[in-house]
């Protein structure tokens, strides 16, 4: 009759859709990490630069506080950013392969 079958075969298409999903979903996590990373770290080096001008009396006094704050920030919108827009292009593919493989398998004559 068939039951069997197709019973194992959906639930390994689900099964390699959720692996799918969760391998952009790892990719995002690491994405926003590294984005998160650099931005931290460049806001660092904007912070000594700032300090280093004010040393020679070419810009204002600045602390610590006031800059990295601010970077961290910037830092954990940037990366939520891009993040988000990994997570949600590899949704859109991980739905799309998965549409259009439904499709496919349903015009098959069984």
């Amino acid at each position: 009759m068939g039951g069997p079958d197709q019973g194992g075969k959906g639930a390994r298409t689900r099964r390699l859709r959720i692996a799918a999903f969760l391998a952009w979903a790892a990719c995002a996590f690491v994405v926003w990490n590294v984005v998160f990373d650099a931005s931290v770290i460049q806001a660092g080096r904007d912070y000594l630069t700032l300090q280093a001008l004010h040393q020679q009396g070419r810009g204002p006094a600045v602390t610590i506080r006031g800059v990295m704050d601010a970077g961290v920030t910037r830092a954990a919108r940037d990366a939520t950013l891009a993040g988000g827009i990994v997570g949600a292009a590899g949704t859109l593919v991980v739905w799309l392969v998965s549409r259009k493989r439904a499709g496919r398998s349903a015009g098959r004559p069984q």
